[in-house]
């Protein structure tokens, strides 16, 4: 294969593994967001969770005090208490779901990541084949110009010299 023909290889190869690069950049984005989505959403089910404690420790207060009422009252509380600590138990369980949501997103976006790091040194290794290639094609050049410089250079010394070059 000739020093050009490699060269254009590369230079195709290069922009094949750069396309992939990008492509691997894209899936990390998205990879990125759906963990901040599944981040997002098991932080509002602690928020929840929390706000559903701190509505059962009111009613719990509530009762202690011994600030009573009717029976219809405390009947509606005691039920109210129940259906709320049914709610917490609930989200409770939720979260066990989106805490496995989130593992998932952190393991796709770890993958994706290491498909990154992967292509990207793809990429450069090609990269760098391309550049020795080039490099190397310029010396030859180089090289055939100085021997065409010198032959050219050669007849006029040797008439100024008188033919003993």
């Amino acid at each position: 294969m000739s020093g050009r023909d490699r060269i254009t290889l590369l230079r195709r190869l290069a922009r094949l593994r750069a396309q992939r690069v990008e492509a691997a950049r894209r899936l990390v984005a998205v990879a990125q967001d759906a963990l901040a989505r599944a981040q997002a959403a098991l932080q509002a089910r602690e928020e929840s969770i929390a706000a559903l404690g701190r509505h059962i420790e009111t009613l719990d207060e509530w009762f202690a005090s011994g600030a009573g009422g009717d029976a219809r009252l405390i009947e509606g509380a005691l039920s109210r208490r129940d259906l709320i600590a049914d709610r917490r138990e609930a989200e409770t369980e939720a979260r066990l779901e989106d805490q496995r949501a989130v593992e998932a997103a952190q393991a796709e976006r770890d993958q994706a990541l290491r498909a990154l790091m992967r292509a990207t040194a793809r990429h450069d290794a090609v990269d760098g084949q391309l550049r020795r290639a080039v490099a190397q094609r310029a010396g030859r050049r180089e090289d055939q110009e100085q021997l065409d410089f010198e032959e050219r250079g050669r007849p006029r010394l040797q008439l100024l010299m008188g033919g003993r070059a």
